[in-house]
């Protein structure tokens, strides 16, 4: 980590930190910068550049980011359909993992034909893939529902829909940031001293995870810095989080082919826990499987994913 990309990241995380006052939006997508040139019912485009914020070592886009972009992306693709007040809510996503890297500006592009009433709660299917280079890297869906907004109150837009008006927020000193905005400099000034070969982004959004004889155990401390507009852990974050936590219990099938995550309950409480079981390994493929709960054990998400060995 060198002293300008410290730098450049403490003024994206401020940066982020003052547009997060205005309504509609939230830290982590201020903070990546996600744009958003398509958003039509035949189909949404966003993209997102790879820099010291959200790389690994190597070059290469780090998953939490991208697991961000494709919730991000995916939700999207029905909320063409709905008023920009509305609520949008995961209920599943699956990722794909077709080979090759993410690097530089990746691409997500996303399609859905809108919301079925044969259920009570209005469910949407949503598909689409990650681009970048020009290749197909990830293939992405999943399933989205339209509950009511908490409290009822209506939402304000995310920056690519209807009525949207940029604040133009200043950009804040840290003497006039909260408690919950200083938390999150606190966080991130924690992951710039742990990332001493650049690994930020691995910092940021990666649980703690220790190795256990049946599988693995992960934790990652909730706060501002992983919330989204209604102030639960977001989505794409907490499926990385159980993932990151899978990869603990298999170290050596290092390899990620395919997630599935549903989700069952808001992430919410001071830290999200993860415990995953290896169900299955083999010589070259393992599965498993991985809980996520909140506050008083209140169950997140239920993951299942594959890992193998590459072949040499």
């Amino acid at each position: 980590m060198t002293p300008s990309d410290a730098d450049f990241i403490r003024r994206r995380a401020l940066t982020a930190l003052s547009n997060n006052r205005a309504p509609g939006y939230h830290f982590a997508g201020h903070f990546l910068d996600l744009q958003c040139p398509r958003y039509e019912a035949d189909g949404v485009v966003m993209e997102m550049d790879t820099g010291a914020h959200n790389r690994n070592p190597d070059g290469t886009t780090n998953l939490a980011a991208v697991f961000f972009l494709a919730d991000m992306a995916l939700s999207a693709a029905c909320r063409v359909y709905l008023d920009p007040r509305e609520r949008t809510a995961t209920l599943k996503m699956q990722m794909e993992f077709l080979g090759g890297e993410l690097r530089g500006r990746i691409r997500a592009e996303t399609h859905s034909p809108g919301f079925s009433h044969r259920t009570a709660l209005a469910e949407a299917s949503c598909f689409g893939r990650i681009i970048a280079n020009g290749r197909e890297i990830v293939r992405i869906g999943g399933t989205w529902v339209n509950p009511p907004t908490p409290d009822g109150r209506p939402l304000h837009p995310l920056p690519w829909e209807k009525e949207y008006r940029d604040p133009h927020l200043p950009l804040l000193a840290k003497s006039q940031l909260d408690a919950k905005e200083k938390a999150v400099l606190v966080q991130v000034e924690r992951a710039l001293r742990e990332a001493r070969h650049g690994e930020f982004m691995q910092r940021l959004w990666t649980p703690k995870v220790r190795h256990t004889p049946r599988g693995a155990l992960g934790r990652l401390p909730i706060g501002l810095y992983v919330g989204n507009r209604v102030g639960h852990v977001q989505g794409g974050i907490s499926m990385y989080a159980a993932l990151a936590t899978a990869v603990g219990a298999v170290p050596h099938h290092p390899l990620v082919t395919a997630v599935s995550a549903w989700y069952i309950s808001p992430g919410e409480g001071k830290a999200l826990s993860a415990r995953s079981t290896v169900l299955q390994k083999g010589r070259n493929v393992a599965v498993v499987r991985t809980e996520l709960f909140g506050t008083g054990r209140r169950r997140v998400l239920e993951v299942v994913s594959n890992h193998a060995i590459a072949r040499h």
